[in-house]
């Protein structure tokens, strides 16, 4: 299936709409067949769902990265790692859109060529330790400045400040399903004020530390998942791997192997 566009003039409701559906955290917008922007999951979710008018062309932004379809796959690989993109725009040679590059196809292509072997090293190898976290008790709009602050699109959440078990995560798709928006305007107090509890997905998929990242991968493509938390053997948070983490250990094994 091609990947999906906007145009300029579409109505932003049209495009959550789109995201929220196919689970979409960029979407190209192309205007006579070039590409002229994309709107983001995060540019979505800080406009409110009354302004019914509001348009494409209100929000979206320019790309941080396009590239040819001439261009090297690994040397675009690492570029992706280093802006953090997970998906870029393609264009032709006259700068034409041509579709999509997207992080996801490299985990496929790792799953794919390692499917006997199995192994990608170890998960202790690169997942972050250093992990922010929150709390079924958080309120969202705490939860939307932490991801503001952080650029992460989503967090593990663990059973309190004091008890670290993981019972759930939530990401930015999980607030564009419950239909949130223009967060950053909500108290973070309040018998009304929505909770990370409702909008969080549990239990988690988690993985231990010795296990293999080619099971990480695994994960990730069957559910359709960009983050998974990394767990002791009592459930406690101990880190976290990323698609990021994964293709940064299949570029290693392609490295080595040349």
């Amino acid at each position: 299936m091609r990947y999906p566009t906007l145009g300029r003039d579409h109505l932003l409701t049209h495009a959550r709409s789109l995201m929220r559906d196919l689970g979409l955290r960029m979407v190209p917008v192309v205007d006579g067949g070039r590409v002229v922007g994309v709107l983001t999951r995060e540019s979505v979710l800080v406009v409110t769902s009354t302004r019914s008018n509001v348009l494409v062309r209100d929000v979206m932004e320019s790309p941080r990265v396009v590239f040819g379809l001439d261009e090297d796959l690994w040397t675009a690989l690492k570029v992706m790692l280093e802006l953090d993109e997970w998906y870029a725009p393609v264009v032709s040679p006259v700068g034409r859109y041509e579709g999509v590059l997207e992080i996801d196809g490299f985990i496929k292509s790792a799953l794919l060529e390692l499917s006997e072997k199995r192994s990608l090293g170890l998960v202790r190898d690169y997942m972050s330790s250093e992990v922010e976290y929150v709390t079924p008790e958080d309120s969202v709009a705490k939860l939307w400045r932490k991801m503001v602050k952080t650029k992460y699109a989503g967090f593990p959440v663990v059973r309190s400040e004091r008890d670290r078990r993981v019972v759930g995560i939530v990401t930015q798709h999980d607030l564009l399903k419950k239909g949130y928006t223009r967060i950053e305007l909500e108290s973070e107090s309040g018998p009304r004020t929505p909770k990370v509890r409702e909008a969080m997905t549990s239990p988690a998929l988690t993985v231990g530390e010795s296990e293999d990242i080619y099971t990480v991968a695994e994960l990730m493509a069957r559910n359709n998942i960009g983050r998974v938390p990394v767990v002791d053997t009592k459930g406690n948070l101990l880190g976290i791997v990323d698609r990021s983490d994964v293709c940064r250990a299949y570029l290693k094994l392609k490295q080595v192997g040349k």
